[in-house]
Order: structure tokens, then sequence, then C-alpha cells
């Protein structure tokens, strides 16, 4: 297999997304209609946009952002088509599968008898997986080579096979 350079390995509209944190406030374009930033276009990587906002973005590709217990997610099944993201510990929400974009602080479930922590900072996670978010697996690139976000023909294991995201 080919080696992936290291700018390659990480999407720059990952980059820019991860370092936005300011979803779900208001919109300062729409602040009249009290708007709720909380959708992001992979091709402008430019700042947290709300439903009005999507109008100047209609052949873009866009992802929603949710919050589950305070933490901003996403539907794996709008970004796997983008990044790959079979390391990082899926969580179902309402039916559909999540991943977050920052470390949880606080674990959902009881401590005692979980086995398996985040590669990067050690948070507990109740399944095998590598990292407990976006963003501890973004920092798992420099510790390995090997890794990378970029989809590969075919994954070893595929969280993405999820029910279609609704529209």
């Amino acid at each position: 297999m080919d080696k992936i350079s290291k700018e390659d390995r990480f999407p720059q509209w990952l980059r820019s997304l991860l370092k936005i944190n300011f979803f779900f406030n208001p919109c300062e374009i729409h602040d009249s209609f009290k708007k709720e930033c909380n959708m992001y276009c992979l091709d402008c990587t430019g700042p947290a946009l709300c439903y009005s906002c999507l109008a100047d973005h209609k052949d873009h590709h866009v992802v929603q952002i949710r919050k589950s217990s305070y933490y901003d997610v996403v539907r794996i099944c709008d970004v796997s088509k983008f990044i790959d993201v079979s390391d990082v510990q899926p969580y179902i929400v309402d039916g559909a599968k999540i991943v977050f974009l920052e470390e949880r602080l606080k674990p959902r479930f009881k401590e005692e008898g979980v086995k398996y922590t985040c590669k990067t900072c050690r948070g507990k996670l109740p399944e095998p997986f590598r990292f407990c978010s976006l963003r501890c697996k973004r920092k798992g690139l420099k510790k390995d080579p090997d890794l990378t976000f970029v989809l590969r023909p075919k994954l070893s294991r595929d969280v993405s096979k999820d029910a279609d995201c609704p529209k």
C-alpha cells in the first residue's frame, strides 16, 4: 500500500470542524430569526451555519452537528462517506449511530469492569475501539504513522453500515 502523506491523513475540513467551538450559538447573519448554528459545510470549511445559511451551500457537502449529553456529535452515516471513523467508539442515539467530536469527560456507564480505554485520553470505552472521539483519533495520528482518516476500499470494522440518514 502506498504511504499517505501527513497532510492527506487528516482532511482540512475536519481540522477546521474540530476548531469550531461555537456550534448551537445564534446565527450572526440570521439573528432576527433566532436561528441556531448546527450545520457545517465541508467544502467551505468556514464558520458554523444555521438552517437559513444553507441556501448559499446547496451544492456543497454539509453535515449536521447534534447534541448528545451536552456533547457535540455527528451521525456516522453523514461523515463516513468522507472519512474513516472505524477506530472511533460509536454510540446509538435516537436510533442513529453517532461519534463524538471531542473527548468525553464522564462516561455514562459504570466504570467497574470496563476494560477498554481510549488510546489518547485514557477515557473508558464500553467496546474495544481505539478512540472515544474524532479529536482523540486526530491526536492519535501523531503517534501512529499508519493511522488515517482517509477512506480505504474495504474497512476491517465497518461501523458505517447504519440505516440511511434521513435527509
